[in-house]
């Protein structure tokens, strides 16, 4: 049984895309196919119209050091304190002296409101203050791409609307291309591109005409197609 089929989207740099479907659907699958991270049987995933497909292992690392963040809601797989964890995700790259990679990740801690948790180990932190977590661990590296795996799901519509402010935020200043997969329509708030997913199917929900891309794309940064 196939958990995707026929899938085909792109998103373009400065544009935020959302994908929904209900627990179990593939979203997370989909993610994982656009980060390059999970082979596919057919088909290809590119980036800035580089082939991520048939990459090295040591190719695909340095692309997801550099170029793409992830955020999802599953927290460090070592016991780390919050300073810790967001710098690692600068440690697989060689761009940063130490002394750089420090000040990325207190800049990034202070933007999102945690500088007084730097300290925190993940299980003192409340599911927001995760999220905020998660967030800072993905876009400390300023990616080309950033997916970002439900990570408001189960939380309020006020602390949605924050995530959507913070995801769009980020947009504007770096120009990155943004897909989100979401459990429901409240988390695709101000989403230009909408999908849904369901039975191993993806559908074109909403493109909104009113939504501009918050930078100009001069070209198409992430794509999933099958031939």
């Amino acid at each position: 049984m196939s958990v995707l089929e026929g899938v085909s989207l792109r998103v373009a740099a400065g544009e935020i895309a959302a994908v929904v479907g209900a627990r179990g659907r593939g979203k997370s699958t989909l993610i994982r196919v656009a980060s390059g991270t999970l082979p596919i049987d057919r088909g290809s995933v590119s980036l800035d119209g580089r082939e991520l497909t048939g990459l090295s292992e040591d190719q695909l690392t340095e692309i997801l050091a550099n170029e793409i963040g992830l955020a999802t809601r599953a927290g460090p797989e070592v016991r780390l304190n919050v300073h810790d964890y967001v710098e690692m995700s600068l440690g697989a790259t060689r761009k940063y002296s130490k002394g750089e990679r420090a000040e990325r990740v207190r800049a990034v801690l202070e933007r999102l409101g945690l500088a007084d948790a730097s300290g925190a180990m993940w299980e003192e932190l409340s599911d927001w203050q995760r999220v905020l977590v998660e967030f800072a661990q993905a876009i400390v590296k300023r990616p080309r791409l950033l997916l970002i795996d439900d990570v408001v799901d189960g939380l309020g519509l006020e602390h949605k609307r924050a995530a959507m402010d913070l995801v769009e935020g980020f947009a504007k200043d770096v120009g990155c291309a943004v897909l989100m997969a979401v459990s429901d329509h409240a988390a695709a708030l101000r989403s230009a591109t909408v999908w849904s997913l369901s039975h191993a199917k993806l559908e074109l929900m909403h493109k909104h005409p009113d939504i501009t891309y918050l930078h100009q794309p001069r070209q198409e940064v992430a794509r999933a197609r099958e031939p």
